[in-house]
């Protein structure tokens, strides 16, 4: 009897999904964390359907949710606990580099960037407005839905957190992001060693610590910088959770990847990404088995956290996509005000591709949220992100490529108007991987003299233009004071 390539696919599938059945509930706990997974998704489900049309809520919606995120994560966890991580020089180093990229974050914060963006200034009001605000009563604002620009308002009660610790002023209200930039540094470490190696990571973790883009984005009251937190995290912790053989990286993965959907939307493009070194992982192992086991566990973790969202995004996809609709390029209207003609397609094009790549190096910035007047990356940086991709492709590296070529054509070709800071910020890894790449190249070519002047002058560059030259002209767009909202008191 002839088998055709589909049938034999099918064939094979079947018998791998029956073994993995099989495998799955071969014990007592294998059977308990199924059932308990199953359930703590149900019940996250249920609290984004029931509340999804409910602007406000109890305290006590909010801690059934993390109710069961921590349910879910403690039943999955492995029950043989992994070792703790060795104190070694390596996590000395990263101590130092985390207080230096806080450092740089929070040092005069209350005075440069000397006032709010419209945008912050309004995050601010309604935080303080409508979440865990007394005049309210005994509700909150529903974490589990979107607001203004289709923003999830669960970051509303991480900034409010911020506010809290840091006090109702500039400093305060910037304090989340720039907890979230500085903890980017260890997490692209993390990201880059299981990718390409600790020399690598611990390049392109300096990079990340004093880029210019990064560290302005690190002192804005919005929540575009956590992307560069939970994409790194995500992958980094599946990868070394992998390698190590324990779903412990799975279940941190799987938080990440659920918590993404709850930050800036660029952080989405990481539902692209994974899907990629999951199959590369897929191709690289004889253990599809055990894989299968690891990436259920992932996956199961993140629609826990993630599920309240999805739930309101299905029911009210108007609301969930509407920023989506607002600064999508390629309307009559844009082409129009662009080319000067509603139907110059090609011309379009050309302008949409040029800035979409060119804001890179070629094309200044003059965004309100930052308006440097200057490309992404200039000087010597500028020119090693060349030579980096040039290598990359060489050495057919085509991970970082494939990250910035996401960015640019979802942040850049189809959005209005020119290559926007605020939807690159998902980039920044991946950007500082491939200026990275050449200083590598140095090292290995036994030139760390070299390496080390042009990451010495990379960074000098970086911070002399951001805290001296910057710093003197920067947007005039950062001037809104903190807002007054009542009952809260201000010293």
């Amino acid at each position: 009897m002839n088998h055709t390539p589909l049938a034999d696919l099918y064939s094979d599938a079947r018998e791998f999904l029956a073994r993995l059945c099989a495998y799955l509930w071969q014990t007592d706990r294998g059977a308990v964390q199924i059932l308990v997974g199953a359930a703590t998704l149900l019940a996250s489900v249920t609290i984004g359907l029931c509340y999804a049309d409910e602007p406000f809520v109890t305290v006590y919606v909010i801690l059934l949710w993390l109710y069961s995120v921590g349910i879910c994560f403690a039943v999955l966890y492995p029950a043989e606990r992994p070792a703790l991580p060795h104190f070694d020089r390596t996590w000395l180093g990263l101590i130092v580099l985390l207080a230096f990229a806080f450092f740089l974050r929070y040092v005069n914060l209350q005075n440069f960037p000397p006032g709010f963006h419209t945008d912050e200034n309004g995050m601010v009001d309604g935080v303080l407005r409508h979440v865990f605000n007394p005049l309210n009563g005994q509700l909150t604002l529903n974490p589990f839905r979107t607001g203004g620009d289709s923003h999830p308002i669960l970051y509303y009660y991480v900034f409010r957190l911020g506010i809290w610790l840091g006090g109702f002023s500039l400093a305060g209200a910037r304090l989340s992001s720039v907890v979230a930039g500085s903890l980017a540094v260890p997490a692209t470490f993390l990201m880059i060693d299981e990718l390409a190696g600790r020399r690598m990571a611990w390049i392109t973790a300096i990079l990340v610590a004093v880029y210019q883009y990064h560290l302005h984005w690190s002192r804005i009251a919005l929540n575009n910088i956590w992307a560069t937190l939970w994409l790194p995290l995500a992958i980094g912790f599946f990868l070394a959770g992998w390698r190590k053989r324990t779903t412990a990286g799975a279940l941190l993965a799987g938080l990440s990847l659920g918590l993404t959907a709850y930050f800036y939307a660029g952080g989405y493009i990481l539902l692209i990404l994974m899907p990629v070194l999951i199959w590369e992982t897929w191709r690289r192992t004889e253990n599809h088995l055990g894989l299968s086991v690891y990436l259920g566990k992932m996956i199961a973790m993140a629609m826990v956290v993630a599920a309240p969202l999805i739930a309101f995004a299905v029911r009210f996809p108007g609301s969930f996509f509407d920023r989506a609709r607002t600064i999508a390029a390629w309307s009559p209207a844009d082409i129009q005000l662009t080319v000067g003609s509603s139907t110059g397609y090609w011309e379009y094009f050309l302008y949409r591709m040029a800035h979409a790549f060119g804001g890179y190096n070629f094309y200044a910035e003059h965004n309100g949220f930052y308006g440097p007047g200057i490309p992404f990356l200039a000087g010597p940086a500028s020119v090693l992100f060349l030579f980096g991709i040039v290598w990359s492709l060489y050495r057919k590296q085509y991970f970082p490529l494939f990250w910035i070529l996401l960015v640019s054509l979802i942040g850049g070709f189809l959005v209005v108007g020119f290559a926007a800071s605020s939807h690159y910020i998902a980039a920044i890894p991946a950007i500082c991987w491939l200026v990275a790449v050449p200083i590598d190249r140095l090292f290995e070519n036994k030139r760390p003299v070299w390496a080390y002047m042009c990451l010495a002058l990379v960074i000098f560059v970086d911070l002399f233009f951001y805290f001296v030259i910057y710093r003197a002209h920067p947007s005039v767009e950062l001037i809104l004071p903190f807002p007054h909202v009542e009952p809260y008191i201000y010293q």
